[in-house]
């Protein structure tokens, strides 16, 4: 359960910041800088979500975010993009996420890959 509600204020945040950084100048200075840790996936979703997943994703779930660069976590971010809209439902996109995400052989939990899932979701 205190996963969960750090997941859900990650996702507060996240929605927070993608907010408040678009339209202005701030929003492609920030683009710039973060365009290089979304290279290696199929862009699905703009560089600024994706640094403002990257974050979340750090602050909700360190230990899954351990030894992953920036990078990794948004190609995390575009391909689960991808899945959703394919048309993937939502428990294959889940188990997906619980895939991509594990770090040190150890796999997301289904509570906190539905956290992710939700948090990836409000991105896409």
């Amino acid at each position: 359960m205190i996963r969960t509600n750090a997941a859900l204020a990650a996702c507060a945040t996240a929605l927070t910041l993608v907010l408040t950084g678009c339209g202005g100048d701030d929003a492609a200075a920030s683009s710039s800088s973060s365009s290089a840790a979304a290279t290696s996936a199929p862009q699905v979703v703009d560089a600024v979500k994706a640094g403002t997943f990257v974050v979340s994703f750090r602050s909700a779930f360190p230990a899954l975010a351990s030894g992953k660069d920036d990078a990794a976590l948004s190609n995390t971010l575009n391909q689960t993009c991808g899945d959703i809209k394919a048309g993937q439902t939502e428990a294959d996109v889940q188990a997906s996420v619980a895939d991509r995400v594990a770090a040190n052989g150890k796999k997301a939990s289904p509570e906190e890959a539905a956290a992710i899932f939700q948090m990836i979701k409000l991105m896409c």
